[in-house]
Order: structure tokens, then sequence, then C-alpha cells
């Protein structure tokens, strides 16, 4: 009952106390009674009792009431659907870490194994038949392995009734039994690929739905509580992380290593240290100088970057290091640092008269932001320097994987005159799409592997076809990492004009680039350009 409705009911039982008293006075006055001094207190202090009766007895009606309806109890239906799947009619994550935990506080010394696992090619099959079709298809996988353990004593059991239920599903395709090998008298780990060996068994040969039929294949993740962990969350999550790891390696079973934690830790002191030097702006720029090898004319300057990594005697290059960048969250402060180098460079080389381009390396495909337009307006506008002398150098994969977001912003970085260079260019067909499409500037093909003699035939074949095909589309064609003789003979034995390499210098640093100019213009004084200022020379 409302408490609005509680009060009304109140106070019409108040109302009949009141009449019934005055009543029966009102009787007793008819029969000629002393109405005195004492009649009218009793009169009044019977009013008072009475309503407090009626009030407390309704109190204790209501209050009655509600705690009846507080500890209504549910239906055996109700308390299975809270705690098992729907799709497959297994106890969920929740129920199974309930049960997990209280096993092991029962008693001290128990050992368990967390055995995590999925079908491995499933995913295609919510695809073709949608995840209405494919749950019937997952709960045949289910009633088949929980048929088959269903005897396994050695395994929990997750459920409440009588009938053990010894699988339980987790998030996503995972599911998860538990391995009781506390008085287990074999190696743990023979015992535990049985165990997957007799769950990889119970999936049969073909489950089909619709005209479409599907073989499952498992793969099993595995750890051990005292030794992989001590909390029952631990324990399942690095036998989920155990799974992934075989599945990148290929291993039907894959058991949790603690040194993949001493890994993790590892990683995240190296991007502690790389956030804090690129903070400190501690990397070491680097120009490689592109040359025409025909009239020793410099046609523009790559600029790289080092990381000497805890005081390494060798750096790490960009290529190297620009995943930790980007899993730090510091690559793109790390690229804003390259531009701000690249611009202070290209006004010493305006400065001296030496009008060339700098590259920079974008290393991956979120760098492409609208902020790093605006970033690149501005510091074009701050340093008074053309677009043109810009240009910015992209990987054939980073530029095959790019969405049509990233194509819109090179768009507005050609819009302000800034050149685009493709590195490590193969000439596959989408490559050459892209080229067309896009107005590339420059291609760069790698020339490491390239000798001067019979050997690396493949390799010399197809960097002459590139060097043929380049020419024929009229775009520069830059051989990159030609660091011996033979290498730069064998290019340019194809044709190949423009190279890049430690047989031109292995890296100038900005502040020397003025230096090094006046030496190479003073070795080829045919490649000094005629807007030079002769104190360089």
């Amino acid at each position: 009952m409302s408490h609005f409705n509680a009060k009304y009911f109140f106070l019409f039982i108040v109302v009949i106390v009141v009449v019934a008293l005055s009543a029966l006075f009102s009787q007793l006055y008819r029969e000629q009674l002393p109405m005195g001094l004492m009649a009218m207190t009793g009169y009044i202090v019977a009013i008072i009792i009475a309503i407090t009766l009626v009030w407390l007895l309704t109190q204790k009606l209501f209050s009655a009431e509600t705690s009846h309806t507080g500890n209504e109890t549910i239906s055996v239906e109700e308390l299975f659907s809270y705690t098992h799947d729907p799709v497959t009619n297994l106890p969920t994550a929740q129920q199974a870490l309930k049960i997990f935990a209280s096993a092991i506080k029962a008693s001290t010394g128990q050992r368990y194994a967390a055995v995590v696992f999925k079908p491995i090619n499933f995913e295609q099959v919510n695809s073709l038949l949608g995840y209405h079709n494919s749950d019937i298809l997952l709960l045949q996988l289910a009633y088949c392995l929980r048929q088959k353990i269903v005897n396994n004593k050695k395994l929990l059991s997750f459920a409440h009734n009588l009938e053990p239920v010894r699988i339980a599903r987790l998030q996503s395709l995972q599911f998860l039994v538990v391995y009781n090998l506390t008085d287990n008298r074999f190696d743990d780990k023979s015992m535990l690929n049985e165990l997957c060996q007799q769950l990889g068994d119970a999936v049969p040969d073909a489950l089909s739905f619709k005209s479409f039929s599907l073989n499952f294949e498992l793969a099993f993740g595995i750890a051990i509580s005292g030794e992989h962990g001590n909390s029952v969350e631990e324990v399942i999550a690095h036998a989920g992380d155990a799974l992934l790891n075989g599945l990148q390696s290929q291993q039907v079973i894959s058991y949790f290593d603690n040194s993949s934690i001493l890994y993790t830790q590892s990683q995240l002191a190296r991007m502690e240290s790389l956030r804090q030097d690129i903070e400190d702006e501690k990397l070491f720029c680097y120009l490689k100088p592109q040359v025409n090898i025909n009239n020793y004319h410099i046609v523009g300057f790559q600029l790289n970057v080092h990381w000497y990594e805890r005081n390494d005697h060798k750096p790490l290059e960009l290529s190297e290091f620009s995943t930790l960048a980007e899993q730090s969250g510091e690559l793109y402060r790390l690229t804003k640092y390259m531009f701000e180098q690249a611009f202070t460079t290209l006004e010493t080389l305006h400065r001296i008269g030496v009008y060339q381009r700098i590259s920079v390396s974008l290393a991956s495909e979120n760098l492409f932001e609208v902020d790093l337009v605006d970033f690149i307006e501005q510091k074009l506008q701050q340093h008074g320097i053309a677009g043109k002398y810009l240009m910015i150098e992209l990987n054939e994969q980073v530029m095959l994987n790019a969405s049509q977001r990233v194509k819109n912003i090179i768009d507005q970085l050609k819009s302000l005159e800034i050149k685009i260079s493709i590195a490590n260019f193969s000439g596959s067909y989408e490559s050459l799409r892209y080229v067309r499409k896009m107005a590339i500037h420059q291609l760069k093909v790698d020339c490491q592997q390239l000798t001067n003699d019979s050997s690396n035939r493949v390799d010399k074949a197809i960097t002459n076809a590139l060097v043929t095909l380049t020419r024929s589309m009229k775009i520069p064609l830059v051989g990159t990492n030609i660091d011996r003789h033979d290498a730069s003979q064998a290019y340019i034995a194809m044709g190949g004009e423009l190279i890049q390499g430690d047989i031109i210098h292995s890296g100038v640093i900005p502040e020397e680039i003025e230096l090094w100019l006046e030496k190479w213009y003073l070795q080829h004084p045919e490649s000094i350009p005629p807007e030079a200022k002769p104190s360089i020379y």
C-alpha cells in the first residue's frame, strides 16, 4: 500500500474510533449518568489511547508488508537467467569467478589451473550467417564440450544445482574450465595437455546450419594459481594472455610465461625513457644529402633522427623506435620536433643562398590530423619559408593503408605547395594507382642489396624496371641506402641518377650543414648553385 493510501486509511480508522467513543458516551448521558470532570477526562484519555493503538497497529501492519516485499525470493528460472549466458546456457564469467574464488578460499594449499580457450575460426561465421544464426552453432559447440567433461571430477563445477556444469563462458568467444592440480601425482603439463586434447576431441567433425558447415579448431591458454598469479582474476587474465600469445605464435596450447610481465615492465621503462628524452629534446637529428651523381648537384636532404637508448653506443633510427614512441603517446611531439629542426635548417640554407628541399618522414598514419596541417602552416609563416621547400615522406605501406581522411589531409598539405615522397616504393599495381591519382613528387627505392656482380639478379631486375618506369612517368627516383661503391655502380649502370646513402655522407648534423656544403662545393665546384653566396666556397 502506498503512503498516500495509508494516510487516508489511518484517518478513516481514527474517525471510526472517535465516532464509536462519542456514541458510547452519548448513550451513557442518555441514561442520566453524571457527566462531570472525571467523565470528560476519561472520554479524552480513551480517545487518545485508541488513536495511539490504531497508529501503532497500522505502522506494524505496513512495516510487515514492506519487509515481506523486500525479502521476496526469486524463482529458480530467474536465478538461472541471472547466472547463465543466454546464448550457450553456460554459467557466466561472474558466476565462474565466484565459484573459483570460493574453491581457493576453502582450504590453503589448493592448486588450480585456469584453462581459457576459444574457437579460432569462428569469426567468419558471423559475417556469413549473422549473429543470430551463428549463436546456434555456438550453442551446439557449448553443448558438446559440456557433455564431454561433465564426468571429469578434477574440474570445478560452476552450477548451483545437483547436475555439474564444468565449463563457463567468458567474454567474446572465450570459455573457461578450472582444473584441480592439488593431488596431482603426474606432471602438470602432461595432465593439462591431456585435458586440452579431451576438449579438442569433444568438438564434432562438422557443425552445420542452413547448408553451412564448419569444423571448429580450439586454441588454449593456461595459467596456474600460485605460479602465474595469486588472485582468481589475475590467474584467469594471465590464461587469456597466454591464449592471445599462442594465437600470435600459432600454438594450439600456450602456457603463461612470467617473463612476459618483466617484458611489459621493461617496455614501460623504455617508453618512459623515450618520453623523457623527447621532452628534454635529447634526440639527435642529422641530414642525408641527395645528390645527382651525373653532375654532383645537391637535390635535397632527408632529415633523420637517432635515439641513444640508455647511452648505448649504437643509436636507434626512427623506424626502430617509432612504434615505441606511438605507444608512449609521444610520436606527435617527436614529429613536431623534427619539423622544427627542418625549418631551422631551411633558414640556414636560405641565408647562404642554397634553396633545396628537406624531407621529413611521417612514421604513422595516426599523425595525419588537422592539427598537424595547422602546425606546419604556422611554422611556414613563422620562419618565412615557402611550402615548396618542405617534403613529407611516407612509407609505401602507410600510403596504401591510408583512409579517405588521410588522403584529405595530404590534399591540404599539397595546397600549401608541400611536396610528397613515397619511400620503399615497390612498383606494385596498387602503388602505381596511388601515385597516378595523388600526383606524387618523388619516389624512393631501397638499393641496400644491390651489387655490381651476378648475384641478387631478382633485386637488380626489379630496381632496373623501377628506374625505367619512373623515367617514363617523369617522376624523380632516389636510390636510398647506397652505402657501397658496387651498389652505386650497379644503380648508375641501370640509368639511376639520384643517390642517397653513406657513399655521399653518413649524416650531417644540422649545426654543421654550412661547413659541409663549403667542403662539398670546394670538391665539386660545378655543383655550386648560382644563388650561393661567395662566403661558403
